[in-house]
């Protein structure tokens, strides 16, 4: 275990409450000058949020993108995506015989943001004295999606050749303008997209359950052997164990991570920890936790005061692939 204490300072939100992003992953290849790649699930240990600046301190509110099956699978489905687009790219350039040939940067890495908030109040890790670590490049990924002309889909509308560039997000709604076949997107949410991609369980009818099996459930010798009373009570049971958990124990329509409220898109994050410092020391400690990708996100509510606080986080260097 090789664990990193990184270093942040807050500033001063005036008394508004705030919402800062911690990108792990950038500020981990800073300190130790190589590159760690963001798509693995990264381990805080702890650490400790100081806010001495009022006489009542502000609360420090931590969130990361939900830690379930549907978050990993949403992220790898478009790193699989960018893989492939990649490598078509390449094969293409190549059978084109073109001079200078398509090659990936040396430090070529799948980056995402956390929602379409995380490019906003981005923090990076300071030294002691509170300058930024030196830092390099760190382009989060921009994929292409290809729109083809209007006579190949039967359509009006599109631009012969021209093509959506663009981001990627884990939490929340697509970013787009216009509507119809001219939407044109500028961000994606990865988890939308695995939705809008995967069969939703289709309530039947008013909701009214297959039912056509009920005699034969009701006449099946099984079944008999443990029936009591009337035949009314009989067929009474047989119907509620026909009409139950006839439908999924979530909403078939959302995700934990793509809900499509209004609003600011905090509301798609897994809280981690509520940080509330003690108004005589204006200290306290921060609780362990897992952020996948390790993107987080840092509420600040209260007034900090000119002064701003202090987060210090103790990280595992190394991530866990997924």
């Amino acid at each position: 275990m090789v664990v990193t204490r990184l270093y942040f300072e807050i500033p001063d939100n005036n008394g508004s409450t705030v919402e800062h992003t911690i990108d792990l992953a950038r500020e981990l290849s800073k300190h130790h000058r190589r590159l760690v790649r963001q798509k693995q699930l990264f381990t805080v240990y702890g650490g400790i949020y100081q806010d001495s600046g009022e006489t009542n301190p502000t609360n420090a509110y931590i969130s990361t993108a939900p830690h379930y099956w549907v978050t990993k699978r949403s992220i790898n489905r478009g790193f699989k995506a960018w893989k492939k687009q990649i490598s078509e790219a390449m094969s293409n350039s190549a059978d084109n015989d073109i001079s200078a040939p398509l090659r990936t940067g040396k430090w070529s890495d799948f980056k995402i943001y956390l929602d379409d908030n995380g490019a906003t109040n981005l923090l990076s890790a300071k030294d002691a004295s509170g300058q930024d670590l030196p830092s390099g490049e760190w382009n989060y990924t921009t994929v292409t999606m290809p729109r083809p002309d209007s006579e190949d889909l039967g359509e009006t509308g599109y631009i012969s050749h021209s093509s959506d560039q663009f981001e990627m997000f884990i939490c929340g709604q697509h970013v787009s303008s216009g509507s119809g076949i001219s939407l044109n997107y500028s961000r994606v949410g990865l988890i939308k997209s695995w939705l809008e991609s995967r069969p939703i369980p289709i309530a039947l009818s008013n909701d009214v359950p297959n039912d056509q099996d009920e005699a034969i459930m009701i006449a099946d010798p099984l079944t008999k052997m443990f029936l009591t009373g009337d035949a009314d009570e009989d067929e009474k049971i047989i119907e509620a164990i026909n009409d139950e958990n006839d439908f999924p124990p979530y909403d078939a329509d959302k995700l934990f991570g793509a809900s499509g409220l209004t609003g600011t898109n905090s509301h798609d994050l897994q809280m981690q920890c509520i940080v509330s410092p003690d108004s005589n020391t204006g200290v306290a400690a921060v609780a362990g936790f897992q952020a996948l990708c390790g993107l987080l996100r840092i509420r600040i509510t209260g007034d900090t005061g000119s002064n701003g606080a202090a987060l210090i986080l103790d990280v595992e260097s190394n991530g866990v692939r997924f």
